[in-house]
């Protein structure tokens, strides 16, 4: 793929499947520690629809990607699921690109807004887009205290939902296959997790009172082996300093990032891409 080359921005529906795309996210952002599958995984957790994202292509391939996802949950605010662009093209525009042509579906769909979860490293990219940031979150990890064989076996249905300490997406964890997921009631406390690789992720815990959650993940930590992980996310900053006492430390931080989406009545059909 020759830099000079000049991408062809379309709908993702041009791609027989958006899974296709797993290559492409691992160029830009590396694959790490997940494991085989785990894009198609999250693109059914995100709920990401083909018809509001957008793919740039040079020479039938595709080189960026701008996905959207909607969420009842969400109402009329469309969320995102990440902006990438292959190396050799960078600096060119084309993310800012691939964004505008998938806000300006999303905003015929009906969408008002668009958010997405922005590491540090790429605030200032969207503040630069016109997004706002709303709120910083944070992602909390420790390792099990229980035996070397201890597993997470309670898997009851879910109750009515109080009030929660931290919130989520209900929607990512209710497309979690059944076996992936969990709900358990520790001292009290209420948690809903999704198993990610080794790892359980919480995403939602209840009820407001930090006591409680604390003494209810200190109690889940001795369910697990000293050799799973178990994150907490997404945790506002605020609550961060209380969710450490059970030996949580931060392993990343993040920000949720906003703005309207794209004018009424911009098109958002296929277009050729010019570099600035």
């Amino acid at each position: 793929m020759n830099a000079d080359d000049q991408p062809i921005i379309v709908g993702a529906e041009t791609l027989d499947e958006l899974a296709a795309l797993e290559p492409v996210a691992e160029a830009v952002f590396g694959r790490g520690r997940r494991q085989a599958g785990w894009f198609a995984r999250k693109l059914l957790r995100e709920g990401v629809e083909a018809s509001l994202s957008s793919v740039a292509i040079v020479e039938s391939r595709v080189c960026g990607y701008a996905l959207l996802a909607r969420a009842p949950s969400l109402g009329t605010v469309a969320r995102g699921s990440g902006v990438g662009v292959l190396e050799p093209l960078r600096g060119r525009g084309i993310g800012r690109a691939l964004l505008e042509h998938a806000l300006a579906r999303a905003h015929a769909a009906g969408c008002d807004a668009a958010e997405f979860l922005a590491e540090p490293e790429r605030v200032r990219w969207y503040v630069a887009q016109g997004f706002a940031v709303i709120e910083e979150q944070m992602t909390l990890l420790a390792l099990g205290t229980g035996a070397p064989a201890a597993v997470l076996a309670d898997r009851t249905p879910a109750p009515e939902r109080g009030e929660a300490l931290w919130s989520w997406t209900p929607e990512i964890w209710e497309r979690t296959p059944a076996l992936e997921r969990a709900f358990v009631e520790r001292d009290g406390a209420r948690f809903w997790l999704t198993r990610e690789g080794r790892a359980w992720l919480v995403h939602r815990g209840e009820p407001d009172d930090p006591t409680v959650i604390v003494r209810g993940l200190a109690a889940l930590l001795r369910d697990l082996a000293p050799t799973t992980p178990l994150l907490l996310y997404p945790c506002p900053a605020a609550s961060v300093e209380r969710l450490r006492e059970p030996g949580f430390a931060v392993a990343q931080r993040s920000f949720v990032v906003q703005r309207a989406t794209a004018i009424a009545g911009q098109s958002p059909t296929a277009r050729g891409f010019s570099p600035p």
